[in-house]
């Protein structure tokens, strides 16, 4: 008697269905996902669980991803379509094929088709990998030289993110907004993504965000430098490619509201800045700073509303007052906790010394996400005697 097997093969027809991916920059849409679905008289499923279900042989799902995949290049050249087209490709069977054969029955599809090579996004699909990563690079390299774009798909959600972002240089990083949400806080998910949004522009590539579901999800893309987005605030997984501006003016609606909440957030910032110079002037006059702890407590009436953290340093980098920190009630707190600590670890530390001792006057940092709050802040600092320094944490709201 022969074993039930612990899987079901799809018993509709098998079709690849299109998620549109949309440009902030173009306010259109630039490509598509192709993901695989399966329709059952008026019902239309998604393949998803068929090719993450171990239990299936692996050749059963190869023949039909390259199946679905002979599909979506057929329609792009039937209608001409001249946009992307965004691939999920798992690096082990990118590997055991080129291993076994030194063939790439992807490229070849797309010969025959008549397709070129710069039409294909090549995403590396987030699985456990067991082969040798600089083998899988160097196959990797055989899709760029062909044209490809290449995409590491799901980056924080497990495996070796960091090691394939390292390895594969992407041109675009694609994260997931709903699988940050399950596993960080609100603000922690918007700093992970801002972090990542920092290694895509530094490797020169782009952050895509899908799983954008609503217009905050948009919003947090768009404050986390994200350049392309993805998701059902947008469009589900259709059948037919839509007309490139179909979503423009969503997208151009929540980029002016995004824009202009934007400005008006730095301009406050820029008003707070303008009285904490006028405060360092005031400051500069001193020689020495004999009770770091009371000259902190004196100042703090004078730290606009956004402040978050005030303290004195020496160029060294050691603490010398106590942190005065204010609550959500907008009470300062005194925390000795941290005086006598070293800052010099911290790359932006010895530069804004630098730069205070030769221009003698307060400067403004950069945006960046502190530490302990996982908000976006910036810094003021300014020189008050010989060798001190306030530093004022301001919240960027």
């Amino acid at each position: 008697m022969m074993d039930t097997p612990a899987y079901s093969l799809p018993g509709g027809q098998v079709r690849p269905f299109f998620q549109p991916i949309l440009s902030l920059q173009t306010k259109s849409i630039i490509g598509y996902e192709a993901l695989g679905r399966e329709l059952l008289q008026d019902e239309v499923r998604s393949l998803g669980s068929f090719f993450h279900n171990t239990a299936i042989p692996e050749g059963l799902q190869i023949a039909l991803d390259r199946k679905l995949r002979g599909l979506a290049f057929e329609k792009m050249a039937n209608e001409s379509y001249n946009g992307l087209l965004f691939v999920n490709l798992k690096p082990g069977w990118i590997y055991r094929m080129f291993q076994q054969t030194r063939t790439l029955p992807t490229l070849q599809m797309l010969e025959r088709h008549g397709l070129p090579g710069n039409q294909l996004v090549v995403e590396i699909t987030e699985e456990s990998f067991n082969g040798k990563l600089n083998e899988l690079r160097e196959i990797i390299d055989i899709y760029r030289r062909y044209g490809c774009l290449i995409a590491v798909d799901d980056v924080g959600s497990g495996f070796s993110s960091l090691d394939r972002i390292a390895t594969f240089q992407p041109d675009i990083i694609k994260m997931d907004l709903k699988i940050l949400k399950k596993s960080a806080t609100h603000d922690g998910y918007k700093a992970l993504l801002r972090s990542f949004s920092i290694i895509a522009e530094q490797m020169g590539g782009s952050l895509l965000v899908e799983g954008v579901e609503n217009v905050t999800d948009l919003t947090n893309a768009m404050s986390a430098g994200a350049r392309y987005v993805q998701g059902f605030l947008f469009s589900e997984a259709r059948a037919d490619f839509q007309h490139p501006n179909c979503y423009s003016e969503l997208l151009g609606s929540e980029l002016e509201r995004y824009g202009r909440n934007t400005y008006a957030t730095y301009q406050k910032l820029t008003s707070a800045e303008r009285r904490l110079m006028e405060l360092a002037e005031k400051l500069s006059g001193m020689e020495e700073v004999r009770e770091p702890d009371i000259l902190v407590e004196g100042l703090l009436h004078e730290v606009p509303g956004n402040g978050l953290r005030v303290q004195l340093c020496r160029g060294d980098g050691v603490q010398i007052s106590a942190s005065f920190e204010r609550n959500g009630d907008g009470v300062w707190r005194k925390d000795v906790t941290f005086r006598g600590s070293n800052w010099l670890w911290r790359p932006y530390f010895i530069p804004t010394i630098v730069h205070m001792q030769k221009q003698r006057s307060g400067m403004l940092s950069q945006a960046y996400t502190d530490l302990d709050t996982a908000k976006q802040v910036q810094t003021f600092s300014c020189p008050v005697a010989v060798d001190t320094y306030l530093f004022i944490d301001l919240l960027i709201h």
